[in-house]
Parts: structure tokens; C-alpha cells; sequence
């Protein structure tokens, strides 16, 4: 436990380690605040933390990507043979 005394204007300091961090603070009941390190999310990218599935679906991405584990592209030649063959420019 460390005990802090805050100062003539009710500010506290937490140390270095806090220093620029985003927080919520909560009074969890009288007399008892709950210090919480927070990121603040754009709200164009909020609707992804709110659809679990979505989420866990980019994250399964982003680590397949990570991981260098791609599916193989369209293979565009045959793509092409295959126009060409259908009469197609």
C-alpha cells in the first residue's frame, strides 16, 4: 500500500508510469475511487469492440497475417484464358 496526500487543489499524483495515460476514474462506493488505465477508441472503430464475433474475427485475421498464413490469390491467367475463351476482351 502506498499512501499519497493530495494537494491543495485535490490533485494526485501516481507517478511517472501514469504519466500522459488516459483514466477512468470510479468512486466504487463513498470514499473509494477505482483508478482504471483506459485507450480512447475512434468511434468510427467502436462498432468493432461492441460485435464480438466481428472482433475476434479481425484479431484471428490479424494473427493468420502475422503469422505470414495467406490463402493462395486467384490465379489470374487461367482467369483470363477463360475470358478469352468465352469470346470476351
Amino acid at each position: 500500500m502506498t499512501i499519497k496526500t493530495l494537494d491543495a487543489r485535490g490533485r494526485l499524483t501516481l507517478g511517472p508510469e501514469w504519466a500522459g495515460a488516459l483514466a477512468i476514474i470510479e468512486e466504487v462506493k463513498p470514499g473509494v475511487l477505482q483508478v482504471i488505465r483506459a485507450e480512447a477508441v475512434p468511434v468510427r472503430e467502436a462498432w468493432l469492440r461492441k460485435k464480438p464475433k466481428a472482433f475476434a474475427s479481425v484479431q484471428r485475421g490479424l494473427k493468420q497475417a502475422m503469422a505470414g498464413d495467406f490463402v493462395e490469390g486467384p490465379d489470374l491467367d487461367a482467369d483470363a484464358a477463360l475470358i478469352e475463351r468465352m469470346g470476351g476482351e
